[in-house]
């Protein structure tokens, strides 16, 4: 019988997600949505604009920094080309307003099956929310 309660123990404690705070998924504000996995966090976050490229974002992973949140993505370019993309942040309060100003698109040369890692830092501790904007530039 203790074998038993041991093991539906262990279950139940498995089955959490960690120590992910209410409204946030992998470190990052999610406020309602109902994000599961990590392709739910991309979908929420990510938007892609202009012409289609071969590169997608795989992951992202958000911390605090002080009173800063700090963002980075993962971009993978599974071509056997080299593309190139560029990419923002675009930053909201609680409200859902930006903070600060518009940020510049940068560029990013991506090598045929390659992998790169973009980081951002909150231009204020107002910044609450964020979107990550890629463009492609072929």
């Amino acid at each position: 019988m203790m074998v038993v309660l041991v093991a539906l123990l262990a279950a139940g404690c498995a089955a959490k997600k960690g120590f992910e705070r209410e409204g946030f998924a992998f470190g990052c504000p999610i406020g309602d949505s109902k994000v599961g996995s990590m392709e739910d966090l991309i979908e929420t976050k990510v938007t892609l604009e202009g012409r289609r490229t071969n590169v997608i974002v795989t992951e992202l992973r958000c911390t605090m920094s002080g009173d800063l949140m700090k963002i980075e993505a993962n971009l993978n370019n599974d071509a056997g080309q080299i593309r190139r993309v560029a990419y923002k942040f675009r930053w909201m309060d609680r409200e859902g307003m930006r903070v600060g100003e518009e940020e510049a698109w940068k560029p990013v040369l991506m090598y045929e099956k390659s992998n790169n890692v973009v980081a951002a830092l909150a231009p204020s501790g107002k910044a609450a929310d964020f979107r990550l904007i890629v463009m492609g530039q072929d």
